[in-house]
């Protein structure tokens, strides 16, 4: 735990560091729900943050939206990336800031639920407007180089017990691999040695170069190593298996509790106008139901169909990964 009370206090000091910044975004704008036109909205750019850098999933997932969403809403959606301690820095600057629907958050919710049970921040889903979860990751795979001897998730585990804290298991503190360690531990008695090894590119780094024996990145991240060679796939943590990689079993065949859903999902700051909100819902769906474009990209990035819930249904998903992973908040914290 001394990794993850670290990266806590590297969190304040970063919080600390942005002070002049956050007093500064909220600028000279009518903060409440009222000061929005709801019939012209949008009548200028919409910023989205997002909270994770250039190049992952969720910035690709993000910036394809805000792309697409030009087209839907008639103005400019300009991405914003606002990165630091596993997307909590972006979400605690804006989770309070200007409600008039033209500043919007995307991140995903491993991190949003992920940060909460693990102490990194100190608020959850129910300190913004949601807005829409409008995707699925192909899953963070559980995957170990390619002259492992284990072949499944199972083999890996009993391995681990085998010989206790020998195995190295890479995971970004505070994460939803994070989370997902903890599971492995309290579920099915793994007894790995937990190391922070950071992003997933970092941990795909530190697993090929045999700094660990295993870890947990997303499916995109792991596909061309898994097709050249050198690495393989232990099982998905996604609670279902990715409609188009059907072959991938799912953690939680062996263990039952053992998933992490990664969804990307769009929020507001707190006191957004649900009518706003609403608008920006049915944008958001008509680009991910209807637009050609979207399905193609979506498909090859995230192996999976095309996705939005409406925003209660939203909020009801949010509230289900939320309580899945507060089961385990002693343990993270």
């Amino acid at each position: 735990m001394n990794l993850l009370k670290s990266k806590k206090l590297l969190v304040g000091l970063m919080m600390l560091a942005c002070s002049t910044f956050i007093a500064g975004c909220g600028g000279s704008e009518d903060k409440s729900a009222s000061g929005t036109d709801v019939d012209s909205y949008p009548n200028k750019p919409i910023t989205m943050i997002v909270t994770h850098a250039a190049g992952g999933d969720t910035d690709y997932n993000a910036r394809l939206l805000a792309r697409l969403l030009e087209e839907e809403l008639g103005q400019p959606v300009v991405p914003n990336n606002v990165t630091g301690a596993n997307g909590s820095i972006a979400l605690e600057q804006y989770k309070d800031g200007d409600t008039d629907g033209y500043t919007i958050i995307a991140t995903n919710t491993a991190a949003l639920s992920g940060n909460e049970a693990t102490g990194l921040s100190d608020f959850s889903y129910k300190d913004f407007e949601p807005v829409a979860l409008y995707g699925k990751q192909a899953g963070e795979n559980i995957v170990v180089r390619a002259d492992s001897p284990y072949n499944n998730i199972q083999e890996l585990i009993d391995a681990s017990k085998a010989n206790p804290n020998q195995l190295k298991f890479g995971v970004s503190m505070g994460g939803g691999v994070y989370v997902a360690s903890v599971i492995l531990d309290k579920e099915a008695g793994a007894k790995f040695t937990v190391v922070d090894t950071g992003d997933a590119a970092n941990r795909l780094t530190a697993l090929l170069g045999g700094h660990i024996d295993a870890t947990s990145i997303p499916y995109s991240t792991a596909k061309e190593y898994i097709e050249s060679g050198q690495l393989k796939t232990l099982g998905c943590l996604l609670s279902e298996r990715p409609s188009m990689l059907p072959d991938i079993p799912t953690a939680n065949e062996t263990v039952k509790d053992l998933s992490v859903d990664t969804l990307y999902v769009v929020l507001a700051p707190k006191g957004t106008d649900p009518a706003v909100v609403e608008k920006l819902n049915k944008a958001i769906a008509n680009v991910v139901n209807n637009n050609k474009e979207y399905k193609e990209n979506v498909e090859k990035m995230n192996f999976q169909s095309p996705w939005v819930l409406s925003v209660q249904d939203t909020i009801k998903e949010l509230d289900a990964q939320r309580e899945h992973f507060m089961k385990y908040k002693e343990f993270l914290q």
